[in-house]
């Protein structure tokens, strides 16, 4: 079958590289995996043989097609929708009533297409009570963005949510000769290694991601200018000296840029905001 590029198809090839894949995962016959894109089931193939159930999200009508006629395994379950519009806790709730004896908490694998990988993360991120941990095949630069520390040149949005919640990693890159058709850039595997409670409480996860989209809106200018040019989509009534204010409240010098602060101060400067937004 000929890659879509309408879907932002490239499957996988290189046995060595899938089965590092699935020995970073190593899955036990006690787990359901949820594998999102699995394309021609190279990886399906060798996750059904050591998972409890895995539950493949196909959004081809031909791949999920021939992913159903290729295996007859009873633990595997195909799902032909796009996995942006499933509700992830209701299709997991169905499967553990049908599999009680699965543990709870989910592992996800998924080879993500590069154009969607951001939103799926995110939505991934807001069922994380009930995921244990991830292990995606992504773009290197979207990879090491979320990965990176704060001070880099690459910290940003995505990087403190997925950071706040995961403790985050790069396992190894993948050459693009591993895939067909071959892409123009390097992928990475990164793991997000989902934590108990987040490393700082988040009083509000909308106002956390306005905070977020007006602190890195000009990655040039410092953060109480973004704030205040995007006083607009944080909340209409914000005066410049009250947001002025609020970043005192929060301990963080007004002159700092957005890339220097930590996912605590974030969270911290996301609580004062929404203290003082309920209050007014």
């Amino acid at each position: 079958m000929k890659a879509k590029k309408s879907l932002g198809q490239n499957f996988l090839i290189d046995h060595n590289i899938i089965s590092r894949i699935v020995s970073s995962v190593s899955p036990k016959n006690n787990e359901l995996i949820l594998e999102i894109g699995p394309g021609h089931g190279a990886l399906t193939e060798i996750l059904i043989k050591q998972a409890g159930l895995v539950v493949a999200v196909e959004l081809d009508d031909e791949l999920s097609e021939e992913l159903k006629n290729k295996f007859s395994e009873k633990n595997l379950s195909v799902v032909h929708e796009d996995i942006l519009d499933v509700s992830i806790e209701y299709l997991i709730s169905d499967q553990l009533n049908l599999h009680p004896e699965l543990n709870k908490k989910i592992r996800v694998v998924a080879n993500l297409p590069y154009y969607i990988s951001t939103a799926i993360l995110t939505k991934l991120i807001k069922v994380r009570h009930i995921v244990q941990d991830m292990t995606l095949m992504l773009q290197r630069e979207v990879a090491e963005r979320i990965a990176n520390p704060p001070g880099s040149k690459d910290y940003g949005i995505l990087s403190v949510i997925a950071q706040l919640y995961a403790k985050t990693r790069i396992l190894f890159l993948v050459k693009p000769g591993s895939f067909r058709p071959i892409p123009k850039v390097d992928s990475a595997i990164l793991h997000l290694d989902v934590y108990k409670e987040p490393i700082a409480e988040v009083v509000d996860d909308e106002m956390l991601v306005k905070i977020l989209q007006g602190a890195f809106s000009q990655r040039r200018k410092t953060i109480l200018n973004n704030l205040k040019s995007s006083a607009d989509l944080i909340n209409p009534k914000l005066s410049s000296d009250e947001i002025s204010k609020l970043l005192n409240s929060a301990l963080i010098d007004p002159q700092r840029r957005a890339e220097t602060l930590s996912c605590q101060e974030f969270a911290q400067l996301t609580k004062v905001f929404y203290e003082f937004l309920v209050g007014k």
